[in-house]
């Protein structure tokens, strides 16, 4: 199946080529078409950002639910688009669980990407964009690593609003909540 890619993505820089070689044989060919048309960046938006996989698993491999995943996609509140067993699993750390999400497929994330319904229903990502209304978006070079997360993270008992959401980095926010909070429970 041919991809759609994203419009208007925001490219930040070239997928390293040892990732390429690393992970496309272990990700479905639409993944691959990706990561060789964008490389790494964001939605214009910001919320949707397209990761290295070998960058993520250095910083938070101890944190996936099992070592065999391969973050593909993060998200601007802190959530992880991992492959893994032939699906896509969203890591959502923020409320401490794994979903279904996005399907068996990546072929169509592009159009997906703009569609906020879709952003809304499936990647719970409403929050994201009442914080980007109050502190703006986090879509240039220097955000890569960075999300809207909540100052105490939900499971840890802190609690929901854009007036809780604060400007961090995706690493040390998924170190703290899985600190406060344990790992993200995963029955495969």
């Amino acid at each position: 199946m041919p991809i759609s890619p994203f419009e208007d993505f925001v490219h930040f820089s070239e997928m390293p080529a040892s990732s390429l070689a690393t992970f496309s044989p272990l990700v479905e060919p639409a993944v691959v078409e990706l990561w060789r048309v964008h490389g790494i960046g964001c939605t214009p938006d910001g919320f949707l950002k397209l990761i290295d996989p070998d960058h993520y698993l250095t910083m938070i491999g101890e944190f996936l639910p099992r070592p065999d995943m391969i973050p593909v996609l993060a998200t601007g509140m802190g959530d992880v688009v991992v492959a893994y067993s032939g699906k896509y699993r969203v890591l959502q750390y923020r409320y401490a669980r794994a979903t279904g999400g996005v399907g068996s497929s990546l072929a169509r994330i592009g159009r997906r990407a703009a569609d906020r319904e879709y952003l809304e229903e499936f990647l719970d990502a409403k929050p994201y964009f009442e914080a980007v209304n109050t502190y703006g978006p986090l879509n240039s070079p220097d955000d890569i690593d960075y999300i809207f997360g909540y100052k105490l993270p939900l499971p840890a008992g802190g609690p929901e609003g854009v007036d809780h959401l604060t400007r961090s980095r995706i690493f040390e926010h998924i170190a703290l909540t899985i600190q406060l909070s344990g790992p993200i429970p995963f029955a495969g």
